[in-house]
């Protein structure tokens, strides 16, 4: 069962493809690609390596910690295959260039895109890292954000034809809802000779809302709500609402838990974050 957090409950629905927005634990998409079944293997794509690293060190999820040397773990992990591609381009060439490996081909077109299998799951994290800070000077536009989910969709498609099992597609994005950008570029000449220029500068539309039409599931995390226990640590309050497009709010998925810093731990030096249900 597909997961994000370390334990086998709770579990997310059976899905095809999933958007996860908000401000998530920094672990979760790791807990995601090793809760494919074992054997499966999984495909993490990250707009930032060193962004992902750093907020992996700063969380200190305890279980990470504790298992991520044991054998099983490193058996799973050893089935995550994970790639930094650096800009949207990048990106694009990337997912156009995956494929498997078939007998028939003596040699492959890209050795480091060609997969000894079919992945079970898809992961793309912090796409909105590609385009942001906004400015007026940036060339992007809601089709470019749009563009990097159609190939992924395209990918997950093309890879997992409908006689085998779908591969699954999930987005973590957890600056979606601050991202705004033009629907259309704004022409750097006058188009028509003797045209006014007037007001060129594109009005931002949030991404978000078109975005999630991509999607069968939507999932909103919010963790913004602490206090203090009673040894002086701060507990942080969660929660987590997963919403089935098309269908209405009532029947919602809503988890809620705690995330409380545990003793320090050997290998980071200082409190490991737990989850508390």
């Amino acid at each position: 069962m597909a997961r994000m957090f370390p334990t086998s409950d709770p579990y997310l629905p059976p899905y095809k493809s999933l958007i996860i927005q908000g401000n998530y634990h920094p672990s979760a998409p790791i807990h995601m690609c090793l809760s494919v079944p074992t054997g499966a293997k999984a495909l993490l794509l990250s707009s930032a390596r060193q962004a992902l690293i750093r907020s992996l060190q700063e969380y200190n999820d305890e279980w990470l910690l504790s298992n991520s040397g044991t054998g099983n773990t490193c058996r799973s992990s050893s089935e995550v295959d994970i790639f930094y591609p650096p800009t949207p381009n990048h990106l694009v060439v990337l997912l156009s260039a995956f494929r498997t490996h078939e007998a028939s081909d003596p040699v492959p077109l890209d050795s480091k895109a060609t997969l000894d299998s079919v992945p079970s799951l898809l992961v793309l994290h912090e796409l909105s890292a590609y385009f942001l800070p906004m400015n007026e000077n940036n060339p992007h536009t809601i089709a470019s954000y749009l563009q990097l989910v159609s190939y992924a969709l395209a990918l997950a498609s093309f890879l997992s034809p409908e006689s085998q099992t779908p591969m699954r597609f999930a987005l973590f994005d957890s600056q979606l809802d601050q991202l705004k950008l033009p629907v259309l570029r704004t022409p750097t000449v006058p188009v028509f000779d003797g045209e006014e220029s007037g007001d060129e500068t594109p009005r931002p539309e949030s991404v978000a809302f078109v975005a999630h039409k991509y999607f069968e599931w939507v999932g909103t995390f919010d963790r913004s709500d602490t206090n203090s226990s009673s040894d002086g640590s701060e507990v942080r309050r969660c929660t987590f609402t997963l919403h089935k497009q098309g269908s209405d709010s009532k029947s919602d998925i809503m988890w809620r838990w705690s995330e409380v810093p545990e003793r320090a731990h050997s290998r980071c030096g200082g409190p490991a974050i737990a989850f508390s249900w």
